[in-house]
C-alpha cells in the first residue's frame, strides 16, 4: 500500500504536522486582539452594573410606591419662597369615619430646633415633631437620613418619605434617591426622613411598620402644591389614616412621629395664638416662622 493510501480504520489529521489551532507560536489563543475583547467586555460590565442596580432598586421601589413627582422637580422648588400671607389655618373634617384637624401652612419659613421655641415670639406660627430617634447610650440617635443646617447626623434611607429645607423652603417628597438630600447639605440645609403614607394618591403599605391604633399626624401636600400638617383626633391606623389622606385629595403624605397634640400651637394669618405646644421627649422639631 503506498504511503498515500488509507484504510477505512485509518485516522488521519488533515492540515500537516506545521498545523496548529489558531493562536501565537506558543499555542496561546486570541492574542492581542483577544485581550483587548476581554478587557473591552469587562469595562462595559463595571459602566453597565451600576445603571442596572439602580433600574433595579427604582423598579422595586415603584412596585412599593408610585412616585408623584421626579427628584429634581423637588429639588427646584427648593429655591421657590413660600407664597400667601404668613399664617396657619385649621379645618376640621370627618372622612371614612376618620376625624381629621388640618392645618394649612401659608408664607412660612421652615427650619429644625433641638428645644421648644418661645411661643410668645410673635415670628413664631406652628411647632411639630418630625422624625424617629432612639436612645443609645445616653444619647439621641436619629433614624433615617437626617440633616441639620447642613450637617449630617445620621444616614439611612428605607424610610421613603422625606422633608426638605433650603434657606427656609420646604418641601416633602417620596423617594429614596440622594438628590434633594445633597443639595441640602451643600446649601446648609435641614432634611430628614420618616415614613411614606401617601405617595401619588397611593397607599405606601410597605412602609407601614407602625401597627394598632394611636393618633396620627403627617406632613401633607396636595395637587397645587401647597404644604399641610394634618393629624387626627382619635386613635387611627395607618391604613385608615392613609385612606382618609388620600379621599381628601392629598397627593403625597408623610408620617411625622410622637402622635398628635390635643391642643396644638399654631399662629392664624392675624398673628392670633392657638393652643401650646409640650414635648417631654427629646424630638427634633420643625418650627415655622414668619
Amino acid at each position: 500500500m503506498g504511503k498515500n493510501e488509507y484504510t477505512d480504520d485509518d485516522v488521519v489529521i488533515i492540515g500537516g504536522s506545521e498545523w496548529k489551532p489558531s493562536g501565537d507560536k506558543n499555542g496561546h489563543t486570541g492574542g492581542r486582539s483577544g485581550r483587548r475583547k476581554t478587557l473591552l467586555v469587562s469595562l462595559a460590565v463595571l459602566v453597565l452594573l451600576p445603571a442596572v442596580a439602580y433600574a433595579v432598586r427604582t423598579a422595586c421601589n415603584m412596585i412599593q410606591f408610585p412616585k408623584s413627582r421626579p427628584d429634581h422637580e423637588i429639588v427646584s422648588m427648593l429655591s421657590v419662597k413660600p407664597e400667601g400671607v404668613p399664617g396657619v389655618s385649621r379645618n376640621d373634617e370627618e372622612i371614612m369615619g376618620v376625624k381629621l384637624e388640618i392645618f394649612s401652612i401659608s408664607g412660612l419659613r421652615a427650619h429644625f430646633a433641638d428645644s421648644v421655641p418661645d411661643c410668645s415670639d410673635t415670628s413664631v406660627y406652628m411647632v411639630t415633631r418630625s422624625a424617629d430617634y432612639r436612645i443609645w447610650k445616653d444619647s439621641r440617635k436619629m433614624l433615617g437620613d437626617f440633616v441639620q443646617d447642613g450637617e449630617i447626623l445620621a444616614r439611612d434611607t428605607w424610610r421613603a418619605g422625606f422633608m426638605a429645607i433650603s434657606d427656609g423652603n420646604a418641601q416633602i417628597g417620596v423617594s429614596r434617591g440622594n438628590k434633594a438630600f445633597r443639595y441640602v447639605v451643600r446649601h446648609g440645609g435641614s432634611f430628614f426622613r420618616q415614613m411614606a403614607i401617601v405617595s401619588a394618591g397611593t397607599r405606601c403599605d410597605r412602609q407601614y411598620i407602625l401597627k394598632g391604633k394611636v393618633t396620627r399626624c403627617a406632613y401633607a401636600r396636595d395637587e397645587n402644591g401647597k404644604m399641610y400638617f394634618v393629624q387626627t383626633s382619635n386613635a387611627e391606623t395607618l391604613y385608615g389614616f392613609a385612606d382618609a389622606l388620600i379621599e381628601h385629595g392629598f397627593i403625597d403624605a408623610v408620617y411625622v412621629t410622637g402622635g398628635a397634640q390635643s391642643d396644638l400651637f399654631y399662629r392664624d394669618a392675624d398673628g392670633l395664638p392657638h393652643g401650646s405646644y409640650t414635648d417631654e421627649k427629646p424630638h427634633k422639631m420643625v418650627v415655622w416662622t414668619r
